[in-house]
This record gives C-alpha cells, sequence and structure tokens, in this order.
C-alpha cells in the first residue's frame, strides 16, 4: 500500500473517531485543517510525538457521554472497555499465575510527568495513616492524598456523581465507612458504595464544625437531626424498643 493510501486511511479513522466524540465536527475540522497544512515527512514526524492526538473537549458543548466512549472504543477502534483483571493478592495456583475477576471497566493511564496547573501539587502521597483526627484532614508527608477543590468541581461538571461520594466519603473522613470497605475489600476483593452505607454522623470535619456551631448556640442537620445530636438521638430509639442499660 502506498504512503498516501496509509496516511489516507490513518486520517479517516482519526476524523470517524472524533465525529463519533463530538457531534459538533469542532476536533474533526480542526485535525483537518491541520494535517491539510502538512507534507508527508512533517505527517510522519508529527506521529512521532508523544500523545500526538488530543481530544479537545467543552464544557456543556463538546461533552461526550459514556456511551459514546464505549461506542467509539468497541466499534470503531475494536479495543474492549472491560476485560479480566489479575487479582494477585487474593490468589495464585502452584505455578504462580493469579486468579482473575470478573470483566470490569478497566482504564489504561500512560505515565507522563505531571503537570502543574494554578493549584500545584508537588508531589503524591501513596498512604494516608497521617491524619489530623480533630479535623480528618491529612498532614505532613501524606497531605497530597487530600483532594482538592479543583478536582471535586471537576466531578462535578462531568456528573461522576459517585466518584464524588467515594472520595468525600469512604477515602476521606468517614472513618467507620471505610473500616467497613476495607473489611469487604480483605474479605472478597472487591465492594460496592451500595453494600456500605454511609451513616449522616460517620465524619469528622462535620461532627468538628457542628461542634463550634453548638457553641456558638447554633443548630445544624450537618449530624444533627430534627434538633437531637446523634448520641441523644440513638439512646431515644433504643428506649423506645425498650433496650436501654443502665
Amino acid at each position: 500500500m502506498a504512503f498516501k493510501e496509509k496516511r489516507e486511511k490513518v486520517e479517516a479513522l482519526i476524523y470517524k473517531i472524533m465525529d463519533s466524540l463530538d457531534k459538533t465536527g469542532q476536533n474533526t475540522e480542526y485535525y483537518k485543517k491541520k494535517f491539510a497544512k502538512m507534507n508527508d515527512k512533517k505527517f510522519m514526524d508529527f506521529f512521532k510525538q508523544d500523545f500526538p492526538i488530543k481530544f479537545q473537549t467543552k464544557v456543556f458543548e463538546i461533552d461526550p457521554k459514556i456511551e459514546d466512549i464505549i461506542y467509539t472504543c468497541e466499534q470503531i477502534l475494536k479495543v474492549p472497555v472491560e476485560e479480566p483483571v489479575n487479582l494477585p493478592f487474593l490468589y495464585r495456583n502452584k505455578d504462580g499465575v493469579p486468579v482473575k475477576s470478573k470483566p470490569s471497566p478497566v482504564v489504561y493511564l500512560p505515565i507522563k510527568r505531571m503537570k502543574q496547573m494554578v493549584q500545584k501539587k508537588q508531589g503524591f502521597s501513596v498512604d494516608i495513616s497521617q491524619r489530623d483526627y480533630r479535623t480528618g484532614q491529612l498532614t505532613n508527608f501524606d497531605k497530597n492524598g487530600n483532594s482538592t477543590d479543583r478536582e471535586f468541581e471537576s466531578l462535578v461538571v462531568y456528573g461522576l456523581d459517585k466518584t464524588l461520594d467515594e472520595l468525600a466519603t469512604y477515602r476521606a473522613d468517614a472513618m467507620n465507612a471505610k473500616s467497613k470497605f476495607y473489611s469487604e475489600i480483605n474479605a472478597k476483593g472487591d465492594v460496592k458504595q451500595s453494600e456500605v452505607p454511609v451513616e449522616n454522623e460517620d465524619s469528622v470535619a462535620r461532627h468538628l464544625i457542628s461542634a463550634y456551631l453548638l457553641g456558638c448556640h447554633i443548630n445544624s442537620n450537618l449530624i444533627n437531626t430534627d434538633c437531637y445530636l446523634p448520641r441523644t438521638l440513638a439512646r431515644k430509639n433504643a428506649g423506645q424498643r425498650g433496650i436501654i442499660r443502665s
């Protein structure tokens, strides 16, 4: 196959992918204009760089849905979205082959140099053991494990509510739910949010703020229910069931 035919085939695939993800056609038009200015040598050099093709998004305008992404991966790129994952921490047979999970969504993240934009992180924490149990915030060497406001805002914009809930509770300062999460993962290897509900009072930070507000004679619904403290409400409910202990 001549180089011209190969180039046309590559460009056609790129345009097909962009049309599938961007219904406005802006990404397709951008790359058509870009490739039209390139001779064959510049075209080859362009694809020798790391990650040459970038999909440009725009909030509420160029905002592909998950079904568009799945269709593009499976029907156009012929890349499976779900695949079995090796779970060597659960079991290995006598030959050292690990057990596999059921097919689940897998995302490959290219490892590249971190870029610092606006709100900077100079490192990345791999542990959450150093925590201020008054505020619930990670401290010292683990403080980079905190999620930033920009990260939470991005999750809200993209509608990733479940991810937002997990980062704000189970992976944050909901210590009771976190402990149950760990227990479920150690027992069977995975866990669903629906299996471990988060109680309203299960938050170190909310307890702190509520205590400050009560000190100012201000009631709130952060952890209180109908002007009852969680401890008072628990005793009230226990009394109604006739199980109060002296």
